[in-house]
């Protein structure tokens, strides 16, 4: 196996604890259904990429140079700031993914 072949497994703790905080069982709840929680998942059809499926121009907005990085709490901070500003919340994310299957 390559290393472009291995997914990265993610343990019960670092899925719901990130950055010294916990993950809000909501943004659990998108990452799984975006990408199994999957910091390397790719999608063939769009530049969405990682745990949260970001876009590339929202990865490089919310994460400036960093926009590649695999590291869930990079992921996850960047995920938050694109949450906050266009939802308010992760329940209101949550809710929304929920009708429209994205987020």
């Amino acid at each position: 196996m390559t290393n472009t072949d291995a997914i990265l497994e993610l343990s019960s703790e670092s899925l719901t604890r990130v950055q010294g905080g916990a993950m809000p069982a909501s943004a659990r709840w998108i990452m799984q259904h975006e990408s199994g929680g999957n910091t390397h998942a790719k999608n063939p059809h769009s530049s969405a990429f990682g745990a949260f499926q970001m876009t590339i121009a929202n990865r490089r907005h919310y994460m400036h140079g960093n926009y590649g990085s695999t590291n869930l709490s990079d992921q996850y901070a960047a995920a938050s700031g694109y949450v906050r500003d266009r939802y308010g919340s992760w329940d209101n994310a949550k809710r929304f993914w929920q009708r429209h299957h994205w987020y």
